[in-house]
């Protein structure tokens, strides 16, 4: 089996697209005027999901190495805390401090607001506080999701050991999206529940099923890998769930109560993306080296093009027709977001070797 799973490069690219272009799509300068019409702007407003599949894709990645046959034991709870937040926290503090910097040029929070703010992201507890989760940045709710990731991902691993990866993934999904509908239910008379139900949305156990499927995937594909490669119920199924799940969201997603909308939408974003990890093409892409080079600026990228164009939006709004003023934006943010997440990784990287060299 290959040492590097190519396809997955191409999938982060592809996840970084959706998620850059909802992105773009919120900040659009038009007011009410939508510059993208109503297909392709429908069509953008669904970008989010991107987050749905890189969720997948850190449980995949997380649990490959440690996969039957061959993997590696877990490792003790304290070294792999170690890490995963020594892999994460360098660029994102960078980022949390460039960001932090240019708010406090801008004057864009009050200072204590803005302490409060940074103080929450460094902890990675951001997504507790209702008040402020989506302030200075936005999409760094996400860092808070993903350490809640790292906490339980041993358990999740202990708990497919102990019971098996169907029982194990099943057991999850229940509970979680189970408890999901439960506490929607509770939210319709009660206020207090229903804050915590909107939370939650951003936090475990909601979102534990999408990281948890990933883990899942990657224990089946590595036993099916090592003995030839995925089945031909695999390399139907996906395609299956990912157009059945497109009729159904099309059809019936704006009438679902949001459990079961989250759940369609998870369904269809997974079947779409295992549709393209099984598809040959998708590993040659990946093992291109532009496009691995891009996959492994992915998360500088994500860090960084948020406030990029949220702030290039606030400059054009009202200089220039919507769509020009989005054209414009797309074809400066985009290189200039990608060459800052390059420019920090090589700044980090660098650190990271002096550090090395001295110890």
């Amino acid at each position: 089996m290959q040492r590097r799973v190519t396809q997955i490069e191409a999938l982060r690219v592809l996840a970084m697209a959706a998620i850059f272009f909802y992105h773009l799509w919120s900040v659009q300068p038009g007011g009410d005027q939508n510059p993208f019409g109503p297909i392709l702007g429908d069509f953008l407003s669904q970008g989010y999901l991107g987050v749905v599949v890189f969720n997948a894709i850190t449980g995949f990645v997380l649990t490959l190495p440690h996969a039957d046959p061959g993997g590696k034991p877990a490792l003790a709870f304290t070294d792999f805390f170690r890490r995963r937040f020594g892999r994460i926290v360098p660029q994102y503090y960078l980022s949390l401090a460039l960001w932090t910097l240019v708010a406090l040029v801008a004057g864009t929070m009050p200072l204590a607001a803005l302490g409060a703010c940074v103080a929450e992201k460094i902890f990675f507890v951001q997504t507790f506080d209702p008040a402020r989760f989506f302030s200075l940045v936005p999409a760094l709710w996400w860092m808070g999701l993903l350490a809640q990731f790292y906490l339980v991902f041993p358990l999740v691993l202990r708990l497919f050991k102990a019971v098996g990866i169907g029982r194990g993934a099943a057991a999850c999904l229940l509970v979680c999206w189970g408890g999901w509908y439960g506490l929607t239910l509770a939210a319709r008379t009660s206020t207090a529940a229903a804050l915590l139900d909107y939370m939650l949305y951003f936090n475990l156990p909601y979102r534990l099923p999408e990281f948890v499927l990933g883990m899942a995937f990657a224990q089946l594909w590595k036993r099916q890998a090592a003995t030839g490669g995925l089945s031909a119920a695999w390399r139907i199924g996906f395609p299956v769930l990912a157009c059945g799940g497109l009729v159904l969201s099309l059809l019936s997603k704006t009438a679902l109560p949001m459990p079961l909308a989250h759940i369609l939408l998870t369904a269809t974003c997974l079947g779409l993306a295992g549709t393209l990890f099984v598809w040959p093409a998708m590993a040659r892409l990946g093992a291109k080296p532009r496009i691995a080079t891009a996959a492994a600026a992915s998360y500088s990228f994500y860090l960084l093009h948020q406030p990029i164009l949220g702030y290039g939006s606030d400059m054009l709004r009202g200089r220039l027709a919507p769509v020009s003023a989005m054209l414009l934006l797309t074809v400066v943010s985009l290189p200039l977001a990608y060459a800052l997440a390059r420019l920090q990784d090589r700044v980090v990287a660098a650190f990271q070797a002096r550090g090395k060299a001295g110890a």
